[in-house]
């Protein structure tokens, strides 16, 4: 009998399926199988109380389970989505820093009746798989395949892609980022408002999709409509302010909370400092940045103009907020992804020897979050 040949959006298909599998299932064995195996006293005996994060049992180690990949932010999603927000101006961590939409979508699965971790991971990785997609038929449609590949593998084995399947947002903000740059790009305004507006209630880096979609709009000489779904992109943001101004009488309440994290948070002076002294975290965190500034100023001409205003836009915001977290929130900028699949569709030997790394890292990685340890790539 003589084989059908598979259409071009089923073979597209199968190979964003089937890497979206084959990444997530490295992270499933590390976390459920390798780390209880290999993990088998506490990591953390010398964390005192205050410094504890939040819900962290003193004395433990992984056991395969859903648990474990609802730990760090995971917890605090858990506490808003079972008990909603709480807030008190004291100087602590409290619930209000995270954003609503994440841990409202995972209320809204948990009516049918799921436990809070299956849901949430439900969520995030099929956003995740939504975001590959979108990446994918983007980079398609400007690039062609090979790009496409390259790309969407990238954003698969990136060691801060575990965070796309633990209880985190960022499945959730890559899908809902990469739908909204992707419909501007294509001048689908309605829609660019729509998932603009969804952006800044799922994390602050949301609202450089504002500036990134004026500055697009004023240099391409886009029609009004385009301007109004830049300013539509602060939406969710002002809805959240709305909420916690009635709530807790604060605005900016989810603001004022970031003080319980300050010792988290880094500055940029203090980094270039211990960079230029050569020590390795920091040094690595400076290349990082520099080496992502770059890439964007290489593939100015290449990449759609709003992905690089948004890539530009999300640099600034993590010169401002600090070095804390900058390696997940780095990944959160879709545009880099984009970015690398470019070149190394153009070097695919370097490509195969980056995949390679990434996936080596994504592992260990994925072992040191079951355990409470510090992920290097947060």
């Amino acid at each position: 009998m003589k084989r059908v040949p598979l259409s071009p959006i089923v073979k597209d298909g199968l190979f964003i399926l089937t890497l979206w599998l084959v990444s997530r299932l490295v992270i499933v064995i590390a976390l459920q199988w390798v780390a209880p195996l290999i993990v088998t006293t506490p990591v953390h005996l010398e964390w005192t109380w205050d410094a504890r994060p939040h819900d962290f049992i003193p004395g433990y180690v992984p056991k395969p389970g859903w648990e474990v990949f609802s730990h760090w932010d995971g917890k605090w999603y858990r506490t808003i989505a079972i008990e909603g927000y709480e807030y008190v101006q004291d100087g602590g961590q409290h619930s209000i820093a995270f954003f609503p939409l994440f841990p409202l979508l995972i209320r809204v699965v948990m009516t049918l009746g799921l436990p809070f971790e299956v849901a949430a991971v439900l969520v995030n990785n099929l956003a995740f798989l939504g975001a590959m997609s979108l990446l994918y038929f983007w980079a398609k449609e400007s690039q062609g395949t090979s790009v496409a590949c390259w790309a969407t593998a990238v954003l698969a084995w990136c060691p801060s892609s575990l965070f796309c399947t633990v209880v985190y947002s960022e499945g959730l903000f890559l899908l809902i980022t990469t739908a909204a740059l992707r419909a501007f790009d294509r001048n689908q305004y309605r829609q660019a408002a729509v998932w603009g507006a969804l952006a800044s209630a799922t994390r602050v880096p949301g609202i450089t999709l504002l500036p990134a979609f004026l500055f697009t709009a004023w240099k391409e000489r886009r029609p009004p409509t385009a301007y109004a779904a830049a300013v539509a992109c602060s939406g969710g943001l002002l809805l959240f302010c709305s909420y916690a101004a009635i709530a807790f009488g604060n605005p900016l309440a989810f603001v004022k909370t970031q003080q319980g994290w300050q010792d988290y948070h880094l500055s940029w002076i203090a980094t270039l400092k211990a960079a230029l002294s050569l020590q390795q975290k920091e040094l690595l965190l400076v290349l990082a940045l520099c080496g992502s500034a770059y890439l964007l100023w290489h593939l100015r001409r290449r990449l759609p103009l709003v992905s690089i205003a948004y890539g530009v836009c999300g640099l600034l915001l993590l010169l401002v907020a600090g070095s804390a977290s900058f390696y997940r929130y780095l990944y959160g900028i879709v545009t880099l992804s984009f970015g690398l699949g470019v070149v190394l569709a153009n070097h695919r030997h370097w490509g195969y020897a980056i995949l390679l790394f990434f996936a080596a890292s994504l592992f260990i990685e994925a072992i040191h979050f079951a355990a409470w340890d510090a992920v290097r790539w947060d």
